[in-house]
């Protein structure tokens, strides 16, 4: 009876009152399914957690001893061959060519600024 007694005087009132009744119901509904969400979610969390055992797979076929004596081995291999001393060489050409690029840089003339592309920019 009380509810049909409400639905009554919404019926009849006005339509903010019809407006705010239907807002108040669609939030309660939002927060309901969102809270229904929210246990469900983290109860299978909860679940999954228990289950979960990392010790067995790939993680435990996974030798390092495997990957030190590839890398020794590729160390030996391109160590002693000669292309050690031609990366050396490439170092050494490129030193010279960054230190000759260098000195060759042009010198501003005091009172004189450049602009960035080369003339004297008098606005100064």
């Amino acid at each position: 009876m009380v509810v049909q007694k409400a639905i009554n005087n919404l019926k009849d009132g006005p339509k903010e009152d019809k407006v705010a009744v239907a807002s108040g119901i669609a939030v309660s509904v939002v927060l309901v399914l969102l809270v229904a969400w929210a246990i469900f979610f983290f109860r299978n969390i909860a679940q999954n957690s228990q289950n979960l055992n990392l010790s067995g797979g790939v993680q435990g076929q996974f030798n390092f001893q495997s990957v030190t004596q590839a890398q020794q081995q590729l160390q030996q291999q391109y160590g002693s061959s000669s292309a050690n001393s031609d990366l050396q060489e490439i170092q050494a050409e490129a030193a010279a060519g960054q230190t000759g690029t260098q000195q060759n840089a042009p010198m501003q003339i005091q009172g004189q600024a450049n602009n960035q592309f080369g003339t004297p920019n008098s606005s100064y």
